[in-house]
């Protein structure tokens, strides 16, 4: 996400070009040149849904409140559901919870602020929207574990 970021703002900033019209080959990076992969597309996109709809608000609290678990630790990690079972928290997890967060609820959060953020959203009629905050998410966790 952070790279997507960067790599706007320098485009549209001008930053890594040569700065002169003498015809000179441009010095520009290749991130700058070489168009976006589909994968960092929906990646910034996750990232704008995620600031936009108010998951952030939550999500990214670095206060570390408790109300709903980070992104920042979450992809890639095991959590434990209300029924005692262990999962990792991978792309199929993801969706799955953004799609039906009532299905695996985890542990040691109130579900109701999420179960009202999705009903509110409408996630299931836009799969492109939950391909796209399941890339963010998955972005700004860690590697998951080997397996």
């Amino acid at each position: 996400m952070l790279f997507a970021i960067v790599a706007i703002g320098l485009g549209l900033a001008g930053c890594g070009t040569s700065g002169g019209s003498n015809g000179a080959a441009s010095t520009e990076p290749s991130y700058v040149k070489e168009p976006f992969t589909h994968q960092q597309l929906l990646v910034e996109q996750g990232a704008r849904l995620a600031v936009s709809d108010g998951c952030t608000a939550c999500h990214l609290d670095a206060a570390g409140r408790g109300i709903a678990p980070s992104f920042a630790s979450f992809a890639g990690h095991r959590v434990t559901l209300v029924d005692g079972h262990r999962v990792l928290v991978d792309e199929h997890f993801l969706r799955a919870g953004l799609l039906d967060p009532g299905e695996a609820e985890i542990k040691g959060y109130d579900p109701a602020p999420m179960l009202e953020a999705l009903k509110r959203l409408h996630l299931a009629g836009d799969p492109g929207q939950v391909a796209a905050l399941t890339a963010f998410i998955e972005q700004i966790g860690p590697e998951p574990p080997p397996s």
